[in-house]
């Protein structure tokens, strides 16, 4: 474990952010003290945070004098040093599995429904962005759907909270509100949901529960 206080992390999170929000749910699980840095829409293009992650995107936690981005290092980096509770399975295959889970969120849902990929769409092609990223976040559900229906227990993987879950909440909370899914359609990920939304360290990562000035209704451009 690395020598080191854990009030010396600093995150830029951007409230509405679902990746931010998985970081955010991570060093809660963790049980860790951090400095919320917030990020606006359009901070992340001034020159300023470029210096602290070159591709613009939440979250990034400053650990000491080092900087860590994109969610899922980020999220394996606190499970390796504080490696309780633990966040992967011990079985390689389980923990292979949990991995996959959080791969399809992450590259296969999550970045076709990035600002920068909706705006793009808007000023560019004219297209219809909800209508548009709808069907691909809708596949996406239904292979998590596939990916966990012989799971049982509480959560994704059992009765333990994973990677998986830390994931999870933040994809389907998108789903929902910004792309207006039923996730009542995909019923082993509704009952995780459910359960999820039971637990202080994923309901105190929420959008509305951030030291933020202002909080207003999701939209489709939050990444």
């Amino acid at each position: 474990r690395q020598n080191m206080q854990s009030s010396e992390f600093v995150l830029y999170s951007s409230f509405r952010s679902s990746a931010s929000w998985r970081a955010r749910i991570a060093l809660n699980l963790k049980r860790l003290k951090f400095k919320y840095a917030r990020i606006y829409p359009g901070d992340q293009l001034k020159e300023d945070y470029i210096k602290i992650n070159p591709m613009k995107h939440v979250p990034a936690l400053v650990v000491g004098d080092q900087v860590l981005v994109e969610s899922m290092p980020i999220c394996e980096y606190l499970n390796e040093i504080y490696p309780e509770p633990a966040l992967l399975p011990k079985d390689p295959i389980r923990k292979a599995r949990v991995r996959a889970f959080c791969e399809i969120i992450n590259s296969g849902m999550q970045p076709l429904q990035n600002g920068k990929v909706i705006t793009r769409i808007e000023s560019e092609y004219q297209g219809k962005h909800v209508e548009w990223a709808k069907p691909w976040i809708a596949d996406g559900l239904r292979a998590l759907e596939a990916f966990i229906s012989k799971e049982t227990g509480k959560y994704s993987f059992g009765d333990e909270v994973t990677l998986a879950d830390v994931f999870l909440l933040p994809q389907a909370s998108a789903a929902q509100t910004r792309f207006g899914i039923d996730i009542n359609d995909y019923p082993r990920i509704a009952q995780v949901v459910k359960n999820l939304n039971e637990l202080p360290e994923f309901d105190a990562a929420k959008p509305q529960n951030q030291p933020c000035l202002l909080y207003t209704s999701p939209s489709p451009r939050d990444s």
